[in-house]
């Protein structure tokens, strides 16, 4: 109350812009739980950006350094003591953010772990993952969920879903390596590989599914395309550079992927060229890519919803987006 009071009142009373001002704020974190705290820290940016305001805050808390560890708008400052003078340092690295853990007294387990984890295949699915999740909750009061502070990817390697499970210690096969142990709160992404609406799923990806379904919480989005790139419009695939995506010189226009077809034979029948870096074509597409396109896009709507609620839920966050 004391914070707000000084953020909106001192000003009025001053009679001067809120941009004149520079706060001091001391711990924070004191009496307040880490759900709330988050939202305080984002009010807290919000006005500094807003209004051109400059705030200090001295903080013990791993909350503050996860959420402002990963601001565009933020430093994090360490402050040194060595029995004489105190001096400051500016925190460029992650691992430098880990040394400050450490000083606090805490382990890495306890601190800095993602909320939640979201399995991938690999880095190109990450990337999509990340901007449709930035596209679905750009509109919510808090800003757009984003990883490093609200969830993290994590890839798994494509065939080698074989060889991993996600099941309670007690149920665990030794020979698997048990993926739910590294953290409870988890979304799995795959795949559906499938050439028609009735094609059989391939047994691993059945086995990881039955696995993902009895964890409560848990959720698992196997495509209802083919391949993740296949929920790429044409729209988007016309704004890729050349250099990457090349458009065969006979066509006037792209056709969207087909829901089953697959990408290498998309690729050949469309592109100058019979290979892409899917890795590029992530990047270089993920900018012109629009929730309200990619909405028409089979499964993409009802399964961001699911997603974003499961994210939501691991960051203590019941706000509708």
């Amino acid at each position: 109350m004391l914070v707000l009071l000084n953020l909106l009142a001192v000003p009025k009373i001053e009679g001067k812009d809120k941009s004149q001002f520079t706060f001091a704020i001391e711990e924070l974190e004191n009496n307040l739980h880490p759900a709330l705290l988050r939202r305080l820290f984002k009010y807290l940016e919000d006005y500094a950006v807003n209004e051109n305001a400059t705030i200090f805050l001295t903080t013990h808390s791993s909350t503050a350094l996860d959420f402002f560890g990963v601001s565009d708008n933020a430093q994090v400052i360490r402050v040194l003591h060595d029995g004489e003078s105190a001096h400051t340092e500016t925190v460029h690295t992650h691992s430098n953010l880990i040394k400050i853990v450490s000083e606090l007294g805490a382990r890495p387990s306890d601190l800095l772990q993602a909320n939640g984890l979201i399995w991938v295949e690999g880095p190109s699915d990450r990337i999509y993952l990340n901007r449709w999740i930035e596209l679905y909750t750009k509109d919510r009061p808090q800003g757009p969920l984003r990883e490093g502070r609200d969830y993290q990817c994590v890839f798994y390697g494509g065939a080698l879903l074989a060889r991993v499970e996600f099941k309670s210690p007690e149920d665990e096969i030794s020979e698997l390596a048990n993926l739910f142990q590294i953290n409870h709160n988890l979304i799995v992404v795959c795949d559906g590989d499938r050439e028609a609406e009735d094609s059989d799923l391939k047994p691993r990806v059945k086995r990881i599914r039955e696995e993902v379904e009895k964890i409560d919480g848990a959720h698992i989005w196997i495509t209802d395309a083919k391949e993740i790139e296949n929920y790429l419009p044409s729209s988007v695939l016309e704004k890729v550079p050349d250099a990457v995506f090349k458009k065969a010189t006979a066509l006037s226009s792209l056709p969207d992927p087909g829901q089953y077809e697959s990408w290498s034979s998309y690729i050949k029948e469309n592109m100058e060229g019979t290979s892409i870096d899917k890795v590029a074509l992530a990047i270089s597409s993920a900018p012109h890519t629009k929730k309200e396109v990619m909405e028409e896009r089979f499964d993409w709507k009802v399964q961001m919803e699911q997603i974003v609620e499961r994210i939501k839920s691991w960051n203590g966050d019941s706000v509708s987006t």
